[in-house]
């Protein structure tokens, strides 16, 4: 089987598990299923969200990102849940080993029927589906993971969300002041541009930093010892080609 067959059965597998728990729950609005890096998967939704799919797998993997290091680094524990209640709706996130789920889910049902068993029920079908992405080449194909092997050489590499929240950070810098800063570069050069940004280079006498468009709703930035104008002409054509994949 091709690498290419091998994606669609697995898209195929978390759909049909994906669509049997959103018949079975009359309770559950939507699903999504999205990577580490805020790379949509797969997702369900019974009703109209005002956000894009790209838009809600970015914003729901920068905020279970937030909250597991919200929780380990005040606790020192994982996270396994965040639960967001609203008037009309709840919204249930779960972060996995490899992959982030976020769940809409009708309030008045939910707290009816008890919102412990669809936290429950929505961590086993997290795990279900994170152990068929495991053993998949989605994770391979994840694009932290490829610009990674990519650039093995990187100093930093941060996706985070045009907003400014991060996603998925390599640093020594901490999180919310590298996405601050990156957001804040990329949204005043696409100002000056007067929108149609692609991509920035900050370029030092031993290093530079790649600011780069990733999808309508993330950010790529990445640090390199070199400075060298060829060397990241093609590091940038790297990024290019992995974010058309």
């Amino acid at each position: 089987m091709s690498k290419e067959d091998d994606l669609k059965q697995v898209n195929l597998e978390l759909a049909e598990l994906l669509n049997k728990e959103i018949k079975d729950q009359n309770c559950i609005l939507g699903i999504s299923i999205s990577t580490h890096g805020g790379t949509h998967i797969v997702s369900e939704l019974k009703e109209d969200i005002k956000m894009t799919k790209t838009e809600i797998a970015a914003a729901s993997s920068s905020l279970v990102f937030l909250s597991s290091k919200m929780l380990n680094d005040s606790l020192q524990q994982k996270s396994s849940y965040t639960l967001i209640t609203g008037k009309k709706r709840i919204i249930l996130t779960i972060l996995t080993d490899y992959m982030a789920l976020i769940s809409y889910l009708d309030r008045e049902l939910a707290e009816l029927e008890g919102v412990d068993y669809y936290i429950r029920t929505l961590r086993k079908l997290a795990i279900k589906m994170s152990a068929i992405i495991e053993t998949s080449d989605l994770i391979k194909e994840e694009i932290f993971v490829a610009l990674k092997r990519a650039i093995p050489n990187a100093l930093v590499i941060a996706i985070i969300t045009k907003d400014g929240l991060p996603i998925k950070v390599q640093s020594t810098m901490p999180e919310p002041i590298l996405s601050a800063m990156t957001s804040a570069i990329y949204n005043l050069a696409s100002v000056l541009l007067d929108g149609g940004l692609e991509f920035s280079i900050i370029g030092g006498e031993h290093g530079s930093i790649i600011i780069h468009e990733l999808d309508e709703s993330r950010i790529l930035a990445i640090a390199v010892s070199e400075g060298d104008e060829k060397i990241l002409r093609s590091h940038i054509a790297k990024i290019k080609s992995i974010i058309k994949q």
